[in-house]
C-alpha cells in the first residue's frame, strides 16, 4: 500500500515536509512517506525503458521462458503500465552495458516489523542520516516490513559501454559501489541483476515498502567523494612518472621489465595453487582439511560448488540453483564420508542453501583471474607513448639501412615472399571469380538473378567481395529492389 493508494489520508503539502514543523532543512529529512504517481513517473522517466526483466516472487525460474521447440530460454520482459510489471517484486534494475541506478542491498536485520525508515537498524539509519545531511540520501529506500533489512536506490546519470567490455564509466560505478558498500555494511555478494522492485504493488505482506526522498540525479564522482570523506580513504595515487637519461635507457628498461615479467608468470605456471597444495582430490572433490581426519566440511563443500559454477560458466551454461546446490551437497558427502570425526552430518537449511548459491553465483560473474603477488615495473601513459614514438622512428631508420642496396639479401628475400603472396591471391581471385560466375549464371538460367547477400552466404565470401568480383566479371546486379 503506498500513498497513492490513499489520497484521502494524506495531501500534497504534507508530502512537502517533514513532520518536524522547526526543521530548517526538511527537504534532507528522512522520510516515511511511501510514493505517489509522480515520484514513479519521474523514476520511470529516468531509468527511460519500455520494458523490464522481472519476476514476481523470489522463485527466479518464474523470470525465465523456455522456447519448447529449441530449448533455450530467454529473460521475461514486461511492459511499463501493464499489471504484471506491477506484481513483480524483483526486476533487473542495472544491465552491463547501460546502468542509470546504484542500487545496495543492506542485509543488517533491525527485528522491528513496521516497514518505515524508523525500523531499520540504527547503525544503518545513523548512516543514512549523515548522508541526508549532506544532501547524498537515496532517491528511494525500501524497507523488509518483517526484518527491517532494506535496498537502497540512488539516480545517476546513466553509464554505458560496448557489449563485451567495460567503460571508464562502468568501472567508475564499479568503484563508487564498492566503496559505498563498505560505508553502509551492505552485502559485498549482492549480484545487482534482479532487484527488488520500487514500484510493486501487491497484498503480500512480505513485499519491500518502498519511501521516495526525491528525484535528484546524482553523480557518481560526488558520491564517491561522500564515501572516501566517511570512510577516511584517499584517492589512490597515479603511477608515479619515471625519468631516463635516454630514449635507450627507456627501451632498455621496458626490455627488463618485460623479461621479469614471462619470467614470473613462467614460474607461477610451474607452482602449485594453495588449494591443491592444501586439499585432497577424492572423488573429484578436492577436501581440505582442519585437522588430520576432521574434513572442513563447510568450506570443502563451498568451494566444490564455486568450482562446478566457474566451470558452468566457461561451458556457457547457465547458473541454476539446483547444479550448485548439488554440487554443494555432493561435495559435503564426501567430506562427510572421510572426515566426519565422529561428527554427524548438519548440512545447512534449505534457505541457507540457495542463499549460498546466490552469493557463489555472484562470485562468479565478477569473477577475475587471480593477480600474482609479485609485481613488476609498469610504464607509465607518458612512458608507453615514448617507447610507441620512439619504436616508429627506429623502425624507419632500420628500413632505410635495410633497404639502402637493393640487391641485399634482404631486399631480395622480401621481394620473393611478396612475389608469391601476391601470386597465392591472384589464384585465389580467380577461383572465386569462377565460383561467383558459375553460381549466378545458375541461378539466371532459372530466371533469377540472386542478391549479393545470397551469393555471399551461398559461397562463404563478404558482400564487399562478392561486389568486387560481380565488377570485375562485368556481371554486376542491377540497382534497386528486383521486380515481384
Amino acid at each position: 500500500m503506498t500513498l497513492a493508494d490513499s489520497p484521502g489520508t494524506y495531501t500534497a503539502d504534507a508530502w512537502n515536509y517533514s513532520t518536524d514543523l522547526f526543521d530548517t532543512h526538511p527537504e534532507l529529512a528522512l522520510r516515511s512517506r511511501g510514493w505517489n504517481h509522480q515520484d514513479a513517473a519521474e523514476f520511470l522517466a529516468h531509468l527511460d525503458r519500455s520494458m523490464f526483466h522481472g519476476c514476481p516472487t523470489r522463485d527466479f525460474s518464474a523470470a525465465w521462458v523456455k522456447d519448447p521447440e529449441t530449448g533455450e530460454t530467454r529473460p521475461k520482459l514486461h511492459r511499463v503500465g501493464t499489471r504484471s510489471l506491477s506484481r513483480c517484486q524483483y526486476v533487473a534494475l542495472t544491465h552491463p552495458q547501460r546502468s542509470a541506478v546504484l542500487v545496495l542491498d543492506i542485509d543488517i536485520p533491525s527485528h522491528q516489523a513496521g516497514g518505515n525508515i524508523e525500523h531499520l537498524h540504527p547503525q544503518v539509519y545513523a548512516t543514512l542520516e549523515r548522508w541526508a545531511l549532506v544532501e547524498k540520501a537515496p532517491a528511494w529506500i525500501g524497507v523488509n516490513p518483517l526484518s527491517g533489512k532494506c535496498q537502497l536506490i540512488w539516480c545517476i546519470d546513466p553509464v554505458f559501454a560496448a557489449e563485451g567490455t567495460t567503460s571508464p564509466n562502468t568501472r567508475l560505478l564499479a568503484a563508487t559501489t564498492e566503496e559505498m558498500t563498505r560505508v553502509f555494511g551492505a552485502d559485498q555478494a549482492f549480484s545487482h541483476r534482479l532487484s527488488r522492485w520500487p514500484l510493486h504493488v501487491s497484498d503480500d505482506p512480505t513485499a519491500y515498502s518502498w519511501h521516495c526522498q526525491h528525484n535528484r540525479v546524482d553523480t557518481l564522482a560526488e558520491l564517491m567523494e561522500v564515501a572516501r570523506t566517511m570512510t577516511g580513504s584517499k584517492k589512490p595515487d597515479s603511477t608515479a612518472h619515471q625519468e631516463f637519461s635516454s630514449g635507450r635507457a627507456r627501451i632498455e628498461a621496458a626490455r627488463k621489465a618485460t623479461a621479469e615479467a614471462k619470467a614470473l608468470a613462467a614460474l607461477d605456471a610451474t607452482l602449485p595453487t594453495a588449494l591443491e597444495a592444501s586439499g585432497d582430490l577424492i572423488d573429484g572433490v578436492r577436501v581440505l582439511w582442519a585437522a588430520e581426519g576432521r574434513a572442513a566440511r563447510d568450506e570443502t563443500a563451498f568451494r566444490h560448488a564455486l568450482t562446478v559454477g566457474y566451470q558452468l560458466k566457461a561451458a556457457g551454461e547457465r547458473l541454476k540453483d539446483t547444479k550448485i546446490i548439488d554440487a554443494y551437497e555432493r561435495a559435503y558427502n564426501v567430506a562427510q564420508a572421510v572426515g566426519a570425526d565422529g561428527r554427524e552430518p548438519d548440512l545447512p537449511a534449505m534457505r541457507d542453501r540457495q542463499t549460498m548459491a546466490r552469493r557463489v553465483r555472484a562470485y562468479v560473474a565478477k569473477g577475475q583471474p587471480t593477480v600474482s603477488a609479485r609485481s613488476t615495473q609498469t610504464q607509465s601513459s607518458r612512458g608507453r607513448k615514448a617507447l610507441a614514438t620512439m619504436g616508429r622512428r627506429g623502425a624507419a631508420t632500420s628500413n632505410a639501412r635495410r633497404w639502402a642496396d637493393p640487391e641485399s639479401d634482404y631486399a631480395r628475400q622480401t621481394r620473393e615472399r611478396l612475389a608469391r603472396a601476391n601470386e597465392l591471391r591472384t589464384f585465389s581471385t580467380d577461383e572465386n571469380k569462377g565460383r561467383v560466375l558459375a553460381y549466378v549464371s545458375e541461378c539466371k538460367r532459372h530466371g533469377y538473378d540472386p542478391t549479393r547477400k545470397e551469393v555471399a552466404t551461398e559461397l562463404g565470401l563478404s558482400v564487399r567481395r562478392v561486389n568486387e568480383l560481380r565488377k570485375a566479371l562485368g556481371n554486376s546486379r542491377k540497382r534497386g529492389r528486383p521486380s515481384a
